[in-house]
């Protein structure tokens, strides 16, 4: 079986929107290393503002106590730190970088979503602001977001600015309306996406992520999907 390692999940409990207890965590990693997840950044929402205004140090004190009781209950997966970063113009007002969780916390690849309807002057000038100061942004499952469905010329122009993208398996196993699900299959075949992730908040998710996978692997073959799930993750995994 090949290795993949997650990018995007909220497994950590009690913490964001994600798990609810220790044991749905264990039943969704379990899972996962069923279908060759050796290795999980878990990525709790982060951010200045509404169900993102968990600081740095709560995401990390949940961490440490979570990998502790994986390590009790025999999971020996590896995991890494990371976060889900919700732009917004109070980050930027803010200008505190520790606000902007990365991969590992200590690596330069951070993880960010948007769910405005339109893609406003403020997201772009928070993309500006992660890169001047050694960012790499990877923008999170652009298929779900309002602007990249209204222009998904949107990604070519970040694209240009060195801004990476992760999909979702999700809609790519169903569990987007169809609009979702064609659109992440243009992108998958256009090449836009840098890794793919599962997003998975619980285990009730794990199906349609697992559907996911196996419909990219029809789409682009084994070898490319290893790519997205293995080869693109392990320079972020090795960077953290």
């Amino acid at each position: 079986m090949l290795e993949r390692i997650d990018v995007h999940n909220h497994l950590l409990p009690n913490l964001d929107d994600g798990c609810s207890s220790s044991a749905e965590s264990f039943e969704c990693i379990r899972t996962l290393q069923a279908s060759g997840y050796s290795r999980l950044f878990v990525t709790p929402h982060t951010g200045p503002t509404d169900i993102c205004s968990i600081r740095p140090e709560e995401s990390q004190r949940h961490f440490d106590l979570f990998v502790a009781s994986a390590r009790r209950a025999g999971i020996d997966v590896e995991f890494k730190l990371g976060g889900e970063v919700r732009l917004s113009p109070e980050l930027l007002r803010m200008g505190d970088l520790s606000l902007a969780v990365t991969y590992g916390v200590t690596s330069h690849f951070c993880l960010v979503d948007i769910w405005e309807p339109d893609w406003p002057s403020w997201a772009q000038d928070n993309i500006n602001w992660l890169i001047a100061n050694g960012r790499t942004v990877i923008v999170a499952h652009p298929e779900r977001m309002p602007a990249m469905q209204k222009d998904p010329a949107l990604m070519d122009r970040l694209a240009r600015q060195g801004v990476l993208f992760q999909g979702n398996l999700g809609p790519l196993g169903g569990s987007e309306p169809e609009p979702v699900r064609i659109l992440a299959e243009r992108f998958l075949r256009e090449g836009r996406y840098f890794m793919l992730g599962t997003d998975c908040h619980r285990p009730s998710h794990l199906q349609a992520r697992l559907a996911g996978l196996q419909r990219a692997e029809e789409i682009l073959g084994e070898t490319a999907v290893h790519q997205l799930t293995f080869a693109n993750p392990l320079t972020i995994w090795n960077a953290a």
